[in-house]
């Protein structure tokens, strides 16, 4: 036997704390909101944008990421810690006004950018030293002292932009001494062009990806057997095959029957080789009987009816029509609008008072009875002027996008609460919502004026299915880990390790071998994200953010030094502008004076939308990094759509807020599982 087949289980120290496989841990980490976020509106965008998702496209919204993920991972550390830096943003265009200016007229001939650039970077740090010290020794919010940093910063640009330069824009620093040498490593372009193999290393890369992935989170999820059973394991191989084939025919082919058959042969083979592969290494459990829980059968006719609503909205609504909804609507429609707006508190008041005692009764209507009116008509207007904002395409696309997001999640939901109660209703609930991914499949796929319907989305979604209906499978019939395995964790997360390893050199292929420009900046963005997640998850100095964000009292009276931190943190914010304004520089030639004016209200969106808490004492760097991605992709899918940009705004805000609502159900849940 290999040192992997050893299956004695190891007890965890406290008994009282549940083994958690890899798929909760994931689903309880602060960043899953953001990585749930990002994947949708990736999908949202590329599914409304022709020339959105292409290596083109892609390259330019990674650019845009990059600056505002830099900047974002410095201030999620910064708020998990507890603090904010309103100066963050303004300290950008500092930097680069400094250097700039002292390349150009610090001498009569100028200063070498080996010196400027330095001197900069000893700036910003004397900067975010000085917020640090304020806050720590006067008790200060954060909030205020570096508002006060903001203006003091913005003027002083202001100023010695005009003075010095006349105007405030500085430019041409190219013929400076060091130029050619930061152009290339800080603003430098990178175009690598095509390449022969590109498509067949990532279509291998992808499925290596997925196999060696989902054989990862399953080896870390359940309980071995003593001994595989090879015939069983040979039916996974045999399913593996055809799932690869299917994948591999889908992607050749752009030909509706070509992509049934493949569907079908991918769907089918890739379910049986993950259920097949369970059943040979992995112990089977006693099934459950009962029935089908109450509580899940509303669950069920909404996910029944988002399913209905994603895979119609596309025949009712044209994909093309630019017209706005409101005018779209027929009058009698309109009528129909206004009157279900204004109804709609009603209906909530109303429902929430049946649910209520004779005494919240009471109290409820004498309370509402001046309001209701002013709710109601504060509905009427709002739904009224959001169907006078948007268009018919841009109805079609959150149609599809939300009523298909949040039928899976009902879906799923259902079949979690079924799990506890019935196995056959486990199954059932499995095999309807993998039949759900499939219906809406076949009906994006009938919009065969684009290719990527026909091909990619379509493929995706049968990916999906697969997945639903395999796991729906494995979940019923194998047994589940409540203790730790010792080598069965460590092989899974290898197996996890070297498959993020392959999928990101396939995507990276794929992406750089292609016609798009990639600068440094991407480069910097992953490597300061890197970075900062090690930082905070594998190092004291982590440990310590973390401490002082949730109780600057309580880290002090265990030994941590809590204004050492906070100082050290401030500084590194003010280094990360310094870093982006030299940056943003070098790849210009050129800065304004306001520049990032306003983007620290973006920084501290990001990390929110990443999963990390206004109160400090929780979050992610790679939530923060994705929150910024998530930014950029509808800064650039929302003119790629020819959609009006202003929208930008509006969405912005949406996301900001539902990203609250979900980090904040995360967390709970998170906290349930301690």
């Amino acid at each position: 036997m290999s040192e992997f087949d050893d299956v004695t289980p190891l007890k965890p120290s406290d008994e009282r704390i549940t083994y958690r496989g890899p798929l909760k841990r994931l689903l309880i980490s602060p960043e899953i909101g953001a990585l749930i976020g990002a994947v949708v509106v990736w999908a949202f965008f590329w599914g409304n944008g022709d020339k959105f998702g292409t290596a083109g496209s892609t390259a330019n919204f990674l650019d845009v990421a990059a600056p505002l993920g830099i900047m974002a991972v410095a201030v999620s550390l910064l708020m998990i810690g507890g603090e904010f830096d309103l100066s963050a943003g303004v300290m950008t265009g500092a930097s680069g006004v400094t250097i700039a200016l002292m390349a150009k007229y610090f001498t009569d001939g100028g200063i070498s950018l080996w010196v400027c650039i330095p001197a900069a970077f000893l700036l910003a740090g004397c900067v975010g030293w000085w917020n640090g010290f304020l806050v720590n020794k006067t008790g200060l919010p954060s909030f205020i002292v570096t508002l006060g940093s903001f203006f003091v910063i913005k003027g002083a640009n202001l100023v010695f932009s005009k003075r010095i330069n006349s105007l405030v824009n500085v430019s041409d620093v190219d013929k400076a001494h060091g130029y050619k040498f930061f152009k290339a490593v800080l603003g430098g372009e990178n175009k690598f062009g095509d390449t022969k193999y590109r498509d067949i290393i990532f279509i291998i890369g992808g499925i290596a990806f997925g196999v060696l992935l989902i054989i990862g989170f399953v080896e870390q999820s359940l309980l071995r057997l003593e001994q595989t059973s090879i015939s069983t394991m040979l039916v996974a191989i045999v399913g593996a095959v055809a799932g690869i084939a299917g994948v591999l025919i889908l992607h050749r082919t752009d030909s509706v029957s070509g992509n049934v058959l493949a569907g079908v042969v991918g769907l089918s083979g890739a379910a049986l080789a993950m259920v097949s592969y369970s059943r040979a290494r992995f112990q089977s459990r006693e099934p459950l009987v009962g029935a089908l829980p109450e509580t899940a059968r509303p669950l069920i006719i909404l996910g029944l009816l988002g399913t209905a609503v994603a895979s119609l909205a596309g025949q009712l609504f044209d994909r093309g029509e630019e017209s706005v909804m409101l005018q779209w609507f027929p009058s009698w429609l309109r009528l129909v609008v206004a009157v279900a707006a204004g109804a709609l508190p009603l209906w909530f008041f109303v429902r929430q008072v049946k649910r209520g005692d004779v005494e919240f009764r009471a109290k409820t209507v004498a309370l509402i009875a001046v309001r209701l009116p002013i709710i109601c008509l504060v509905s009427l207007t709002g739904i009224v002027s959001l169907f006078q904002l948007t268009t018919v395409q841009a109805v079609r696309a959150v149609l599809i996008t939300v009523a298909g997001t949040g039928a899976a999640t009902c879906l799923y939901r259902a079949r979690s609460i079924a799990g506890k109660q019935s196995t056959k209703w486990f199954i059932n609930l499995g095999v309807l919502m993998s039949a759900c991914f499939i219906v809406v499949a076949f009906a994006v796929r009938a919009d065969s004026s684009a290719p990527r319907f026909r091909g990619g989305i379509f493929a995706t979604l049968l990916i999906g299915a697969a997945l639903v209906l395999a796991t729906t499978f494995i979940e019923a019939n194998q047994k589940k880990r409540s203790l730790a395995d010792l080598n069965a964790d460590r092989l899974g997360k290898r197996l996890v390790l070297v498959a993020m390893v392959l999928g990101s050199i396939a995507l990276g292929t794929r992406l750089l071998f292609s016609e798009g420009v990639f600068r440094m900046s991407v480069f910097w963005w992953l490597f300061f994200t890197a970075v900062g997640a090690f930082v905070l998850t594998k190092t004291k100095y982590g440990n310590w953010i973390f401490a002082v964000g949730g109780n600057k009292d309580a880290a002090r009276a265990t030994g941590v030094p809590a204004d050492k931190v906070k100082t050290a943190l401030f500084m590194a914010t003010s280094l990360m502008g310094a870093f982006v304004g030299a940056m943003i520089l070098m790849r210009l030639n050129s800065v304004q004076a306001q520049q990032g004016d306003g983007q620290e209200f973006e920084y501290i969106i990001a990390a929110v939308v990443g999963g990390n808490l206004m109160t400090g004492g929780y979050g992610s760097v790679i939530g923060a990094s994705l929150g910024a991605l998530i930014m950029a992709v509808s800064k650039n899918g929302i003119p790629a759509a020819q959609w009006n940009q202003d929208g930008r705004y509006i969405f912005l805000g949406a996301v900001l807020l539902v990203a609250v609502l979900v980090n904040n159900y995360v967390r709970r849940k998170a906290n349930e599982q301690r």
